[in-house]
């Protein structure tokens, strides 16, 4: 079962708004999935710099986020800082794809609606600090389909002072959805086992799981999806 332990914080806070981010589409040839984010393409990606804990308080972690997008693909860029002698004990016990547990080791997590319904069901991608990848589709509590199986390009790469994941989400990955909207609903969270995790929309629960607390992307393209992708 995909699922993560509990998360500590308060959860009498009033919720606030959940944060939103335009998506701006590429002009530029798409960028060469390696694990590097070094293409001009990632210049005109929208970007994320401000990740919280799960109930909203503030981290002094730096991770970035980069969204773009074309007619073929959802392009992601992640940067996932650490201390340098923090790097050697980076944990990636999973080493197969869909492999159990796989929230316990240094990994990102996405969770994609591209309905904009902020609701269940949504796609559910894990990827770990060794390039990993997990992935389902969540159509209610407790109830994480793992038939889903995308074809999508991740690549991690390591330096001395962090991790980063570059993916590439063909549009037909999307495939039991019918149609798009042009605000999405997505989230991402960051685990790292040291002992933080990091949102960018915080779900202020016990579970990573809660679609209504889950950010929108806007200016997404609307178009049909169903078996046949874009």
């Amino acid at each position: 079962m995909l699922f993560m332990p509990v998360l500590s914080g308060r959860a009498d806070e009033a919720m606030p708004e959940p944060p939103e981010l335009t998506v701006t589409k590429l002009t530029k040839p798409p960028p060469r999935i390696d694990g590097v984010l070094d293409d001009e393409a990632w210049k005109e990606a929208s970007t994320i710099s401000k990740f919280v804990r799960a109930y909203g308080m503030e981290s002094e972690t730096k991770c970035r986020l980069l969204i773009t997008y074309d007619d073929k693909c959802l392009y992601l860029g992640i940067e996932c800082p650490e201390p340098e002698e923090q790097m050697p004990k980076l944990k990636a016990k999973v080493t197969q794809h869909d492999g159990d547990r796989i929230w316990e080791d240094d990994e990102i997590e996405l969770f994609i609606g591209p309905t904009g319904r902020r609701d269940f069901p949504y796609y559910h991608i894990f990827v770990n600090c060794k390039g990993v990848m997990a992935d389902s589709y969540v159509t209610g509590r407790n109830e994480h389909d793992k038939s889903w199986e995308p074809k999508y390009q991740a690549e991690v790469s390591s330096g001395k002072e962090g991790w980063t994941l570059e993916m590439a989400l063909p549009w037909e990955c999307f495939d039991r959805t019918e149609s798009s909207a042009a605000e999405w609903s997505f989230n991402f969270f960051h685990e790292r086992s040291i002992g933080e995790r990091l949102f960018w929309a915080p779900v202020f629960c016990e579970t990573t799981h809660t679609p209504s607390a889950f950010g929108r992307l806007k200016g997404m393209p609307v178009r049909p999806l169903g078996k046949k992708g874009f």
